[in-house]
């Protein structure tokens, strides 16, 4: 079984140093959740909660050891779970008290000292360059840092590393693969298991249960699930989920999976309760899956991204469904909460597959009749692709 322990920290502070010095960077701070996970193996608690930037950062030198900077109370867990002897860890403060010989002070903040968290990544940054040019993820800061980025260094030092990044973690590490093809395949078996389990008078809170249920009997290293469900006619995506029973002969979409080590699955599953499609059901499935197996079967290192969007959007439209069109019918998987990670399968992506990327290939389509959607997660490999997983190829399933 893999695990954090298998992590090579080095390997990821090489990947993240030598996209850096091509882009002329002196450091690159990290203020996302994923974005300092994967830099350090750590992910905040306090972080994914209150969603602010500063509760923690990961502040990667050119050349050297990564920066960890994190309060007081989560700095025991970092210890824990980051290679100490590769990572800096840096506690500042917090409103918590830790009785382990900390001097009594009244200076405590409410909540997280953020202005001391900033101070002590600029103290770290002003030991790397006295003119550094920073690299930053612009969707993953507030404006008020940002101005604070700008007025300390310059608003022309502030450098948008979106797609230094992107390009940094599309190519996925052994121990990325290991994490996201058992991620993957976890979610598969706890599907067939929820599919086979339902039954006409339960709801999306009973779908939910029996998935969670299975995925705790399987694994329980699993963070949590991310299920995107649809029954009957309610094909739309519930944060709450919703009362509607099912009923005999709806169609049920079991979309999405879990976070693995922080690592996340999607793969999307579509079948009719009682296992009788409708000839007009069935239909609309055999034009999917077609585009879908089309798409599966045309996959190789060289093919660029937008040829299998035109594969897969055009099949489907000539198998039955001529109006059909979506901006993507993929994605690239990994660290991203979200999991749709760019790139994206779609018409105007110029890249193409390579050598250990790992993506989703979907074909969802949306109606009141219901929500469809066939979603397998796979490896591209030297010659061809990993299948992680295997849709079925029929609504009447898992019968």
């Amino acid at each position: 079984m893999v695990s954090l322990k298998e992590r090579n920290q080095l390997e990821f502070q090489k990947k993240l140093q030598a996209s850096m010095q091509k882009n002329n960077l002196d450091a690159l701070l990290l203020t996302s959740q994923e974005g300092i996970f994967y830099a350090t193996g750590y992910a905040s608690k306090f972080l994914s909660m209150m969603k602010q930037p500063g509760v923690a950062y990961a502040l990667v030198p050119a050349e050297g050891h990564v920066k960890l900077i994190i309060n007081n109370f989560e700095k025991q867990t970092a210890e824990l779970q980051c290679d100490a002897e590769l990572i800096d860890i840096i506690q500042y403060d917090s409103w918590i008290f830790i009785d382990d010989g900390e001097a009594k002070s009244d200076k405590k903040t409410t909540q997280m000292n953020l202005n001391q968290s900033y101070d002590l990544v600029k103290e770290l940054i002003s030991q790397i360059s006295q003119s550094p040019r920073i690299g930053v993820e612009p969707v993953a800061l507030t404006w008020k840092l940002t101005e604070q980025l700008y007025k300390d260094y310059g608003a022309d030092h502030i450098i948008d590393f979106t797609n230094g990044l992107l390009m940094v973690r599309v190519l996925k590490t052994d121990w990325e693969i290991s994490i996201l093809r058992q991620a993957a395949k976890l979610a598969e078996k706890a599907t067939l298991l929820t599919a086979q389990e339902l039954k006409p008078g339960m709801n999306e809170f009973d779908m939910n249960a029996i998935y969670r249920k299975h995925i705790d009997a399987i694994d329980n290293h699993a963070i949590n699930t991310t299920l995107v469900t649809s029954i009957g006619p309610n094909y739309s995506a519930p944060f709450i989920l919703r009362d509607y029973q099912l009923k005999q002969g709806d169609i049920v979409r079991l979309d999405g999976g879990v976070n693995y080590y922080g690592y996340q699955s999607d793969i999307a599953r579509t079948f009719v309760i009682g296992g009788n499609a409708t000839p007009e059901q069935q239909s609309k499935f055999d034009a999917l899956y077609e585009g879908f197996s089309k798409g599966i079967a045309s996959v190789k290192p060289g093919i660029h991204l937008s040829e299998l969007f035109d594969t897969v959007n055009g099949t489907i439209q000539k198998a039955g469904i001529p109006n059909y069109f979506r901006g993507h019918q993929g994605h690239s998987i990994g660290v991203s909460a979200f999991s749709e990670e760019a790139p994206f399968i779609a018409p105007k992506e110029e890249l193409v597959f390579q050598e250990g990327m790992v993506f989703c290939l979907e074909v969802p389509y949306y109606s009141t009749k219901g929500g469809y959607n066939i979603e397998d997660e796979f490896l591209i490999t030297k010659t061809g692709i990993e299948r992680f997983t295997k849709a079925n190829d029929s609504l009447n399933w898992p019968i």
